[in-house]
């Protein structure tokens, strides 16, 4: 309990878990649902060009910068964070590609895996119709979709998965969803149109939940990671903190182990050297400062 209470003080504190996840807005509606413990940059990914980097605002100046007029919908220009969304000025009208730049709550390691196995054990990959092909270091999808390609293990419900999908390719139409149940709702990913490194941060439901990727059309997928927000429970536990951090989780635990059996002086001294470990690598590592005024205007 220790170690685990240890991991997740040292990426709030720090912020040091970070990652890249999809989203997507929805026409007409402002807030882009979250579950990440905190969103740093949104970038917007327009169908071609560039992508580009919104520009974060405070929400009570919605409407009140320029290169957005009032009362009209558009692509993505600025963002804000409000509880569990990020708001988007202007309020989209359609659906828009983000990724989230993100920093997350530390998970374990469900589900590594390059090898895709057709059958019905607990480590094998059930497929809905003929679409879907398991070829051992691939799973395929070809033809007319949507089809599911189901990973047996069952997940935990109402419990936080990181997903992480490699597509090696993607047919013109092709689309790929991933899903942490059968019945969609929050558990439904950002669908997927482009070849690379996917990751989509989902909350399983409650109604049977597995791990289902979603196909329509010629996609091939190499390598799928499921990350799970729970805490440390076995030896063979691996936690995603960065090997950086890792061992600050030593040094709670054994000032936690201090404090119970009342030894104040030993424990005090533990406490005050992770502190100011958390402060040096969060400076070091995390923290970018900027070198001159060339860093911090705008081109």
């Amino acid at each position: 309990r220790w170690l685990s209470v240890a991991a997740k003080d040292v990426a709030q504190k720090t912020l040091c878990v970070r990652r890249i996840v999809d989203a997507v807005t929805a026409s007409a509606t402002r807030n882009v649902t979250t579950s990440e413990y905190k969103v740093l940059h949104v970038e917007y990914i327009p169908s071609s060009g560039r992508a580009i980097m919104l520009t974060k605002i405070d929400p009570l100046r919605v409407g009140h910068f320029p290169n957005v007029t009032v009362g009209t919908n558009g692509a993505p220009v600025y963002w804000y964070e409000f509880g569990n969304t990020i708001g988007i000025d202007p309020i989209p009208d359609g659906i828009y590609n983000l990724r989230l730049y993100i920093a997350d709550m530390p998970k374990m390691v469900l589900l590594d895996t390059g090898a895709f196995t057709d059958g019905v054990g607990a480590t094998q990959w059930t497929d809905s119709g003929n679409g879907w092909a398991a070829t051992g270091t691939t799973a395929v999808h070809s033809g007319a979709g949507p089809e599911t390609f189901t990973y047996n293990t069952i997940l935990a419900a109402s419990t936080n998965y990181t997903f992480t999908v490699t597509i090696d390719s993607i047919g013109v139409t092709g689309t790929l969803i991933m899903k942490a149940d059968t019945t969609g709702g929050t558990a439904t990913g950002a669908t997927i149109t482009t070849a690379g490194v996917h990751t989509q941060n989902l909350t399983s439901a409650a109604t049977g939940p597995a791990i289902i990727l979603s196909g329509a059309n010629d996609v091939v997928v190499s390598h799928i990671t499921v990350l799970k927000e729970i805490d440390f429970a076995t030896t063979t536990d691996q936690t995603e903190l960065p090997c950086a951090w890792q061992h600050l989780l030593a040094l709670y635990a054994t000032h936690g182990g201090l404090t119970k059996d009342r030894k104040y002086g030993p424990a005090q001294m533990l406490e005050s050297i992770y502190n100011n470990e958390l402060a040096y690598l969060r400076q070091s590592i995390v923290e970018v400062i900027p070198d001159g005024r060339n860093d911090v205007k705008y081109q």
